[in-house]
């Protein structure tokens, strides 16, 4: 077995090629049942043949047991199978993230959405009312939860002003009812907005098991 971590842009496809296996024997591997869903970050463990020839340039550098003393500190990866997705505009990288990419039916779903300002200067984020961020959880397309329902925010422009490096973070907790029912196992898909002008939106899927 070779450990892998999923890159940008990767598929199972492309993966299984790389190495000399097959898409299937990859899924067996890491108990996978959706060849698509796959997230930057995860951790796979790729089934190879002794016979099957494979340099360090195969697998994208692992963080070391006991990096040596002159290199810079290596950053650590994100869990295995936690979902994370970035943007950059404007000058503020937005990161909306899971704690986990596959949940037991009626385990909470802790959402994280972050702004952070990467310029060297002040920059200042409008909104037209109170609310600044919203999140919404649909499956195949179809609305099932959405933080901001029910909530009243106020009629008025407010503003965040984030200093050089600063950032704000946004943790809400889904715990997997829909109009008081437990919704069913499957496929869910996240979207988080940064409601400033103009708005960002990012999203990432999760599964629900039984």
């Amino acid at each position: 077995m070779i450990r892998y971590i999923v890159q940008r842009g990767d598929t199972l496809s492309q993966i299984a090629e790389r190495f000399g296996t097959t898409v299937a024997a990859i899924m067996r591997a890491n108990n996978l049942t959706n060849a698509d869903l796959i997230f930057v970050g995860q951790v796979l463990m790729i089934p190879v043949s002794e016979e099957t020839p494979h340099t360090p340039e195969d697998c994208p550098p692992c963080p070391p047991t006991h990096p040596s003393p002159p290199s810079p500190p290596t950053p650590t990866p994100p869990p295995a199978g936690r979902p994370v997705v970035t943007r950059t505009f404007d000058g503020v990288e937005y990161t909306l993230s899971l704690n986990k990419s596959v949940y037991r039916l009626g385990e909470q779903i802790i959402i994280r959405f972050r702004k952070k300002n990467i310029l060297k200067v002040p920059l200042t984020l409008t909104y037209r009312t109170s609310q600044k961020v919203d999140f919404r959880i649909t499956r195949d397309d179809r609305l099932i939860w959405q933080w901001s329902k029910g909530r009243v925010f106020t009629q008025a422009i407010t503003s965040d002003r984030l200093q050089p490096g600063e950032e704000i973070v946004y943790r809400e907790v889904w715990n997997q009812r829909a109009d008081g029912i437990i919704t069913r196992p499957g496929v869910y898909r996240l979207t988080g907005w940064n409601l400033a002008t103009p708005g960002v939106r990012l999203s990432l899927e999760f599964r629900i098991t039984a």
